[in-house]
């Protein structure tokens, strides 16, 4: 979300915007908190939304008229501030994957949901429309590639898609090459298959390995890394305050380049959720998506518990190199970034958490290891703890 201010007279200081920019998160959540109110006021809008997805990863509806035995499952997002890298390395494939990774994400929580449709919108400059919509719908039918189930009784299909010329409202760091996509994707999931989401004491977690940063935390992590000259426009300059141009590369990286190593494409957990789902089949397993929040997004589900991190997956050298860098907290990093864990799954059982890492190594395309478990809590809000940060003492995420 671009950070936009506007005094009386419809000009912006250059201390007003670079003010308002560090805020970006609070405004986004006033936003949303804005939104709900106004929609609040025409109930009607939610009449067929199951009650046991609100506030999770994924929207329920119900509608016995047309799929009787199943609800959609719908999640829509996009890629965020991440898009400045394809402009910056002239590689358009790679930001599809992210695009779809994040709905895919947020379905694959569910364990049993199948994707149906994805519907995209794109705002583009003319550089875009002219040189790259080829490159950009190849790494949308990669994409898509990867959360294709061969067991699915359907494939994923694209639906509708919508593209809008929007040379004066849309730019990134290069000139005329400016572009966003959103993101619909709709699903379908049996309704006796959808999990509980009542994590109980004595339940499992198993992480399950990031890529990298994913697609949260753009803003930030450009601002800290990269010099000022990596941006053309002038009132967008000061908030560049790193040291990096973007072949440099640091041996923290372990080889590669700052570019490569913020580029690399968001992890998909759709197709080892829906193999789990298929030869487990337990409704006491879900998944958690660690997207914007970091692990405070394990508090979206429960009662009465907490989430205890007691055995860590390692950060990557990126997440090294931003904490380095911006002097985070550790409080901040785990909040800001997924910090190594892209996933996790809540599971009933020691015998059920070594089945699931079992096939997600199998599969190959991630890794998993059991970090930890469900324990009581009487405390009015559940709670995540992580008790090994990657430096000083166990840190406390309370609500979401």
């Amino acid at each position: 979300m671009s950070p936009e201010a506007s005094s009386k007279k419809g000009h912006m200081s250059h201390q007003g915007r670079e003010g308002n920019t560090g805020d970006y998160e609070k405004r986004e959540q006033k936003a949303i908190q804005n939104g709900k109110r106004a929609l609040s006021r025409v109930p009607w809008l939610f009449n067929r939304t199951a009650p046991r997805s609100k506030g999770f990863f994924f929207e329920l509806k119900e509608n016995d008229a047309v799929h009787p035995g199943y609800y959609a499952v719908h999640c829509v997002d996009g890629v965020g501030s991440k898009l400045f890298l394809s402009a910056w390395s002239n590689n358009y494939t790679l930001p599809p994957i992210d695009a779809v990774a994040m709905s895919a994400n947020d379905m694959a929580t569910a364990i049993h949901a199948l994707p149906d449709t994805i519907d995209l919108y794109f705002a583009v400059q003319h550089g875009i429309e002219e040189h790259h919509m080829e490159e950009i719908m190849t790494g949308f039918a990669d994409a898509l590639e990867k959360i294709r189930v061969p067991t699915a009784p359907f494939d994923p299909n694209i639906g509708k898609i919508e593209t809008a010329s929007h040379d004066e409202m849309v730019s990134l760091g290069v000139p005329g090459k400016g572009w966003d996509v959103g993101v619909v994707m709709t699903g379908y999931i049996p309704k006796d298959k959808v999990p509980n989401l009542h994590p109980q004491p004595g339940h499992l977690i198993v992480g399950v390995s990031a890529s990298g940063p994913h697609s949260n935390g753009y803003t930030n992590a450009r601002h800290v890394l990269f010099t000022p000259d990596v941006e053309y426009r002038q009132e967008w300059k000061s908030q560049y305050r790193g040291r990096f141009h973007f072949h440099d590369r640091p041996a923290i990286l372990e080889g590669l380049t700052v570019l490569e190593a913020t580029q690399v494409p968001t992890a998909m957990y759709l197709a080892d959720a829906a193999t789990i789902g298929k030869e487990l089949d337990d409704r006491d397993i879900y998944g958690v998506h660690i997207t914007g929040g970091g692990l405070a997004n394990f508090n979206r589900a429960g009662q009465g518990v907490s989430f205890e991190i007691t055995d860590p997956l390692k950060i990557l050298p990126i997440h090294r190199l931003l904490i380095q860098e911006s002097g985070w907290s550790p409080r901040e990093a785990y909040t800001k970034q997924n910090m190594g864990m892209g996933f996790a799954f809540i599971v009933p059982s020691l015998e059920i958490a070594e089945d699931l890492v079992s096939i997600i190594q199998e599969r190959g395309e991630n890794k998993a290891k059991i970090v930890g478990e469900v324990r009581g809590n009487d405390e009015p809000e559940l709670r995540t703890t992580i008790h090994k940060p990657y430096v000083g003492e166990p840190l406390d995420f309370t609500g979401y």
